[in-house]
């Protein structure tokens, strides 16, 4: 049975002139054979790769195991 992704951050990549019209969802694998999911607010017209940058910048900051810096292994779906 697949294990929960972990909710656990939220991101702001809105520019300066407002808040982002979007929420993304980016999910990472992490090296302990887990998922890690992030909330990243950003507009609708966001390029994947900063969406997945973010989400991966921000995890290497906590405590959590390392997450796999592969465009490839992650996903990234609009939700809001």
């Amino acid at each position: 049975m697949p294990r929960r992704p972990q909710r656990l951050l939220i991101d702001d990549l809105s520019d300066a002139d407002g808040p982002a019209d979007g929420c993304w969802l980016v999910e990472l694998a992490g090296v302990d054979g887990r998922r890690y999911a992030y909330r990243v607010y950003a507009d609708r017209s966001a390029l994947p790769g900063d969406l997945f940058w973010s989400a991966l910048h921000h995890h290497d900051e906590g405590p959590l195991p390392r997450a796999f810096d592969l465009f490839d292994t992650a996903l990234i779906r609009l939700i809001g």
